[in-house]
C-alpha cells in the first residue's frame, strides 16, 4: 500500500510539473514578442515555478495529513531545477544563435524535469 501511495505521489508530481511547464511555455510565447528572450524566459520560468510550488505543496499530503516532502524540500528541488533550466536555455542560445528559442526552451525544460523528478524522488524516499 505504501508503494502505491508513493507511486501516486510521483504521478501527481509529474502531472503538476507538466502544468507548471505549460504555464511557463504559454507565458514565454506571450512575452517573447515584446521582450528579449532572456528576460521573457526568466519571467515565464518564475511564473511556472510559483505555480508548480503552490500546486505541489497543496497536493502532496499523505492520507495522515502530513506532507510527503517538506516545503523546504519541494522549494529546493524546484529552485535548482529552475536554475538548471535557465542556465541550459541561456547556454544553448549563446552557443548556437541560430537555434530557435522555443527548441532551446523545450530541451532545457525536459532536462530540468528529469532533474526535478530525480530530486523529488530522493526527498520522498529519504525516510526509508
Amino acid at each position: 500500500m505504501a508503494e502505491r501511495e508513493r507511486g501516486a505521489l510521483f504521478l501527481r508530481f509529474l502531472a503538476l510539473s507538466t502544468v507548471g511547464a505549460a504555464v511557463d511555455a504559454l507565458l514565454y510565447l506571450l512575452l517573447h514578442t515584446a521582450l528579449r528572450e532572456c528576460i521573457a524566459r526568466a519571467l515565464s520560468l518564475f511564473a511556472g515555478l510559483v505555480v508548480m510550488r503552490t500546486l505541489l505543496v497543496l497536493s502532496t499530503a499523505t492520507p495522515g495529513g502530513n506532507l510527503a516532502v517538506s516545503r523546504a524540500g519541494v522549494t529546493t528541488v524546484l529552485s535548482i531545477a529552475a536554475l538548471l533550466n535557465y542556465a541550459l536555455f541561456i547556454s544553448l542560445i549563446a552557443i548556437s544563435p541560430s537555434l530557435q528559442p522555443l527548441a532551446a526552451m523545450a530541451f532545457s525544460a525536459v532536462a530540468s524535469l528529469g532533474f526535478g523528478c530525480f530530486g523529488y524522488l530522493r526527498f520522498a524516499l529519504r525516510g526509508e
